[in-house]
């Protein structure tokens, strides 16, 4: 491992470093630090939907446009996460983690400033480009400074924020819209910012990066985007363009390409952006398919369930944050729970994940059950279902995916969750609201007003469909989970051998 050159910091930065350090939780500050920046970067992937309404109607945009605001940032996160867990390997972890910062931060700001729908996607971009270097970043530090024993403690924290945060994010648009519009929203980032950027500079340490010589995989980083573009371009649009239409045949077909052509070129790289041996290990597959369907599910309900609760019950912003607080509420209690429960062993890590999903199905198929119930408190029980069991959930499938990962393909490998989520996020809200796109009216598909009464049966029925398929996706997640490792104890643990693949057991 080669250790990276540190930033010059003024004197009384460096002793005031020094003084957190002696601290004996300065571990904790430093997970601190990075989960917030990780909760600025996921809260920006939805905080737009409660938003997009009023962004429309002052844009002067239909809301199949302003659908791009949402897709623009998913397709550019899910894109550029393996590219910035491979440049933290290589040129420092926490030195990226502030680029990402700042680069998050500018795109928020010339979002607020924003004149028209395209310059808007654009600037979502900006935000997406940075965005993707803090959640990899954040699984990075939970493992390398934590000792197995605290590890799955830690890894909860950031679990829980990648849960909580999509739902947090519609709280606090509602809020923002309600009070001060939709430009507000976007200020949510640079106040954040400042907090992130203090606290890394004053208690993040710099991890070493990977030994060698410092080569970038740029064939296999502009390869990985083709394919991820194409593909997520294809699932995220095809309802809109038409599964079967030139458009999106086309963005299949590159992302197919670019896929097969990227497998082909990693396997021949001296080094590669992502070493595909790492998929050789049963725990990364499987927890990361899990992810993935899992995210599929939360995110498209978090999409769909603004529409139902406005256009079913007339909901006003503030009203609709308050109604989603259940979710909330189930993370927050949850999630530090279930990871304090499979660090002391009182269940194993592939029994509560698959027990947390089954949950959050029953969850999203209690909410199918009662679309057509007139309160919108019904859709309640459900809610806390899908809270509690993705909150449970979420800890171990992280904690499994990079369980076996050599150190110094920590970078990738923590990435490919995230990938796995924000990939599943786009899929999950583009066949979701391809269900409900199938049911109710193109005249009915606004998130702005009530519908009448008359229309509100055939609205539920596309709410309901759409909610089985989310338990679809979950009882996917749960099956894969199923087949996850036992997490075992550190000294049981087998050895990781250089090609990241376990080995023979410790003596």
């Amino acid at each position: 491992m080669r250790a990276v050159r540190p930033i010059p910091l003024p004197p009384a930065v460096r002793r005031l470093r020094a003084r957190v350090r002696a601290h004996p939780r300065w571990r904790w500050y430093s997970l601190a630090v990075v989960a917030l920046g990780m909760m600025m970067s996921v809260v920006n992937v939805s905080i737009v939907n409660i938003a997009l309404p009023a962004m429309a109607a002052d844009l002067d945009a239909d809301v199949t446009t302003m659908g791009w605001v949402v897709t623009a940032f998913l397709v550019t996160m899910a894109t550029l996460l393996p590219i910035a867990g491979r440049a933290g390997d290589l040129y420092g972890r926490r030195r990226v983690f502030l680029i990402g910062i700042l680069i998050c931060t500018i795109g928020s700001v010339l979002c607020v400033y924003s004149w028209d729908a395209g310059s808007l996607i654009a600037f979502r971009v900006v935000q997406g480009v940075g965005a993707c270097a803090m959640a990899p970043t954040a699984v990075s530090y939970a493992a390398e400074l934590f000792e197995h024993e605290e590890r799955g403690a830690a890894l909860g924290v950031l679990g829980g924020i990648m849960g909580l945060a999509p739902v947090v994010s519609l709280n606090l648009a509602g809020v923002l819209v309600g009070a001060t519009g939709w430009r507000s929203v976007f200020w949510f980032t640079p106040v954040i910012a400042i907090v992130v950027v203090a606290g890394a500079v004053v208690i993040l340490e710099e991890l070493p990066a990977s030994g060698g010589p410092q080569r970038f995989d740029i064939p296999g980083a502009l390869l990985a985007a083709a394919a991820l573009v194409g593909l997520l371009l294809a699932f995220s649009r095809g309802d809109v363009w038409g599964w079967t239409s030139p458009a999106t045949v086309a963005a299949g077909l590159i992302g197919v390409v670019g896929a097969v052509t990227f497998l082909t070129w990693e396997r021949r790289a001296d080094q590669p952006m992502m070493d595909l041996s790492l998929f050789r290990l049963r725990s990364l597959r499987t927890a990361n398919f899990a992810a993935g369907a899992s995210s599929a599910a939360l995110f498209g309900s978090m999409v769909l369930l603004p529409f139902f609760l406005v256009g079913i019950h007339g909901l006003s912003p503030l009203r609709l944050a308050l109604s989603i607080t259940p979710i909330a509420l189930s993370f927050v209690l949850v999630s530090p729970l279930a990871g304090r429960a499979m660090t002391r062993g009182h269940i194993s890590s592939h029994r509560l994940a698959w027990t947390g999903l089954v949950i959050a199905a029953a969850g999203t198929a209690t909410m199918a059950a009662t679309a057509h119930l007139d309160a919108p408190v019904a859709v309640v029980p459900g809610m806390i279902g899908l809270g509690v069991g993705l909150a449970a959930a979420t800890s171990p499938i992280t904690t499994t995916a990079i369980s076996e990962v050599p150190r110094e393909r920590l970078g990738v490998a923590s990435a490919l969750p995230n990938i796995s989520r924000y990939t599943g996020a786009s899929i999950g809200v583009a066949v979701l609201g391809a269900v409900l796109h199938a049911v109710v009216p193109d005249r009915l598909e606004s998130l702005s007003d009530a519908v009448a009464v008359a229309d509100r049966p055939v609205v539920a029925d596309g709410f309901r469909d759409a909610m089985i398929v989310a338990t679809g996706f979950l009882l996917l997640a749960a099956v894969s989970a199923s087949r996850m490792p036992q997490q075992r104890s550190r000294r049981d643990r087998p050895v990781t051998t250089q090609d990241g693949l376990p080995g023979a057991s410790r003596p």
